[in-house]
């Protein structure tokens, strides 16, 4: 008797519960406001937010010596994706709808550890200069995040966040962190080298 009026406000809750702790990283809500301090030069600036035992959030930032319309031109064209992305053994789009894609990737990880794959869903932003992942299936277990390009001058500030856990065992979560401390910045190094090269 009690059970059943007290299961419309348990359902009530079921999305606060399951989406506050792990929300999807939305493109509008990166700025540099985001960002503690600006990086200079060709620094790039990295933080982690840790949630309790989880990983947490990488949020990395760094400047491009291009354009926006340059910078997303490159990182939205699949024959790029193994030059900026090193880690993509392979990217392959399954679907699309508007500008909602859905793409299987493979990425490569070191020895002993084996390659991990993921089902992503791509939201493309066109307007904001943006794009926003979210793993629906694979062996990687958590992989979801977003970017997005800010004019300054005649450069791109790049932000960069993303929620990663590629779900293999026996792996301690300090070595996992380490891949997520390194790998994160790296993604806007290539970037930027990317560039330096075309000129």
């Amino acid at each position: 008797m009690r059970w059943k009026t007290l299961l419309p406000a348990i359902l009530a809750m079921l999305p606060i519960l399951f989406t506050g702790t792990l929300g999807a990283i939305e493109p509008a809500t990166l700025s540099p406001n985001l960002l503690r301090t600006l990086p200079r030069g060709t620094e790039i600036y990295k933080d982690l937010e840790r949630k309790g035992d989880s990983l947490g959030v990488v949020t990395v930032a760094g400047y491009i010596d291009a354009t926006p319309q340059q910078v997303y031109k490159a990182l939205t064209n699949p024959n790029l994706v193994t030059t900026l992305f090193p880690s993509v053994k392979k990217n392959e789009q399954r679907s699309r709808k508007g500008d909602l894609y859905v793409s299987y990737s493979e990425l490569a990880f070191p020895w002993p550890m084996e390659d991990r794959w993921s089902l992503n869903e791509t939201r493309f932003f066109p307007e904001m200069h943006a794009i926003q992942w979210n793993r629906v299936d694979g062996t990687i277990k958590t992989n979801q995040g977003a970017w997005r390009l800010f004019p300054r001058g005649n450069k791109t500030l790049m932000i960069y966040r993303v929620r990663f856990d590629p779900g293999l065992s026996l792996v301690p979560a300090w070595l996992v962190e380490y891949g997520m401390k390194t790998e994160a910045p790296s993604i806007i190094r290539n970037v930027q080298n990317y560039f330096a090269n075309q000129s």
